[in-house]
């Protein structure tokens, strides 16, 4: 249930970061990584990506999808994680 509400939060912070990119900008700042990649002055767009990526990994938290994929990478990494074979 923590989960949800968790997602929901992150659901609520990533609307806001795609519909008042500059509220963010003004109250974070700008990114530097931010001109190479959007170009000079497009902090707001900077916000407006992370805000989807936001509200995409909050809805795969909010749905369990979210587990299965990071056990999926994870696993590899760290052999405790990996489901026991029968």
């Amino acid at each position: 249930m923590a989960i949800f509400f968790l997602g929901l939060f992150g659901l609520i912070v990533g609307f806001l970061m795609v519909l008042k990119p500059s509220k963010f900008v003004e109250a974070i700042g700008e990114p530097g990584w931010s001109e190479k990649i959007f170009g000079a002055g497009r902090a707001a767009t900077a916000y407006q990506a992370i805000g989807i990526i936001v509200i995409i990994v909050s809805v795969m938290a909010m749905t369990g999808l979210i587990q299965g994929i990071l056990l999926s990478v994870l696993a590899p990494l760290f052999g405790g994680l990996a489901s026991p074979k029968p």
